[in-house]
């Protein structure tokens, strides 16, 4: 019957209820910029850059990184911590097993010396089980459910975030590689026009001289930019090889496409941030676990009752230690009521009223820098694409003002200056378009991280289930 209320007691402690409406601050039922849906699931949103490389990309991070490893062990150190707590609800059994064996001499009354050999076997158990009349113990294991829910939300954030840095990290390498080629292509162009030009100037055009160091110096340069290029594209290469736990020896093949991204953000979104953005779970959890902490400290000022009980058998025969005759047993009941202990009490209370205090200060700060970190990037969503659109325009223009200025040069049409001009400018846009796609790419995956995913809706079923 003792077993079955315990075990009652025990099944009642249950994760606290959700701390959402302590928030000191009015949150906005819809974004400004539009509204989003929310769903649990971190893994649709790679399905908007349409390449299952990148799929396979992210398992390999998360199957490798070390620093994952770490989170996970942290959330495992979280569990068992709180299996700890959870064990006060059930009492404590401790047995001991001992024998003795002892030789005495005695003198007879003969005069002689005598022996006597004493064998002492004990066997004793003793049980112990504290009451949770307050429900003291009952708070310290919410509190404990709590800090697991909080780390594992912190453990999916790390998980997320580390998908999406592996995400931009390959993005730029793409970038990187397709700028080292479009380098390489620049400074083949170039000496390609070195060569006519210094032509030119040995069939006796003496007005070619300038026309030859311009074009050397622009030469040069390219091959400075190619330089340039190729330690950018190493550095990105090693530190994506970093993050996928390899030796950074610079020798992964790279893509050279960047992906067009297939949806657009949807109109109207539902500021649903809170159900699902883990930095903001964790900092609610975190808040549920101070107060009920705060519960805890003062319920410190009460009475804790307990109860204990020790049996065994004691005899000289090892046959007879389990022989119920010779059992003894005895049961104690114990009442104990803090009287004096210097304000140590009171000072806890403080310090448990305090550390809520700053958790919800924690966890209001983060939510205004989650609805202003999705607020920034949905605006920058639609300047990234006006962006992108004139720099494809600016690029196409220029790459056909390069061939035209080439070719009137040949003519001789225009000078050496416009030439070079033109070719710097086609250059310039072509970088540009480049680092445009990979900047809308970026604020995409940023976008899908700030909402903690794609842009699908939060199933009721997902909500949380409040204590009883």
């Amino acid at each position: 019957m003792l077993c079955l209320v315990l075990l009652s007691l025990a099944s009642c402690a249950r994760s606290p209820k959700k701390q959402t409406d302590q928030l000191p601050i009015t949150l906005p039922s819809l974004y400004q910029k539009g509204r989003l849906n929310t769903e649990t699931s971190q893994q649709n949103w790679l399905s908007d850059f349409n390449d299952p490389q990148l799929i396979r990309l992210i398992e390999d991070v998360q199957a490798s990184n070390y620093d994952l490893q770490a989170a996970a062990a942290r959330l495992e150190t979280a569990a068992a911590n709180q299996k700890i707590t959870r064990a006060a609800f059930f009492p404590t059994v401790n047995g001991t097993l001992s024998g003795s064996r002892q030789k005495n001499n005695f003198q007879n009354l003969a005069g002689s010396i005598g022996t006597r050999i004493f064998n002492n076997y004990n066997l004793n158990a003793r049980v112990a089980w504290e009451a949770d009349l307050w429900g003291k113990i009952k708070n310290r294991t919410k509190a404990a459910i709590a800090d697991v829910e909080a780390e594992q939300a912190n453990f999916h954030a790390f998980q997320f975030s580390l998908a999406a840095n592996a995400l931009r990290t390959w993005f730029d390498a793409v970038e990187a590689e397709l700028q080292l080629q479009l380098a390489q292509k620049t400074l083949s162009v170039f000496e390609q026009n070195l060569t006519v030009v210094e032509a030119s100037f040995e069939r006796g055009l003496p007005d070619r001289a300038l026309d030859v160091r311009l074009t050397r110096a622009n030469v040069e340069n390219a091959r400075s930019t190619l330089a340039l290029r190729k330690r950018v594209r190493d550095g990105v290469g090693r530190s994506l090889e970093s993050l996928l736990g390899r030796y950074p020896n610079n020798e992964l093949t790279i893509s050279t496409n960047l992906p067009v991204l297939i949806h657009s953000v949807p109109p109207g979104l539902p500021s649903e941030l809170l159900h699902r953005r883990p930095d903001l779970i964790r900092a609610e959890r975190q808040l549920a676990a101070a107060l009920e902490r705060v519960k805890i400290a003062k319920k410190d000022l009460l009475p804790t009752i307990s109860l204990s009980s020790t049996t065994g058998t004691s005899t000289g025969e090892l046959r007879d230690l389990l022989d119920p005759d010779v059992l003894i047993w005895n049961i104690a009941g114990n009442v104990g009521q803090p009287i004096f202990q210097g304000g140590r009490l009171l000072a806890s209370i403080d310090v448990a009223k305090a550390n809520s205090e700053a958790a919800l200060a924690t966890y209001a700060q983060t939510a205004l820098n989650a609805f202003q970190e999705v607020e920034s990037l949905l605006a920058a969503e639609q300047f990234l694409l006006e962006e992108l659109e004139a720099t494809q325009e600016a690029a196409t223009e220029s790459v056909a003002a390069e061939t035209l200025a080439w070719q009137q040069y040949q003519r001789g049409l225009v000078d050496i200056i416009t030439v070079l001009e033109s070719q710097r400018r086609a250059f310039t846009a072509q970088s540009s378009l480049l680092t445009a796609m990979n900047n809308r790419l970026a604020n995409r995956i940023n976008l899908y991280l700030a909402l903690g995913g794609d842009f699908s809706t939060l199933p009721e079923s997902d909500t949380q289930t409040e204590a009883e």
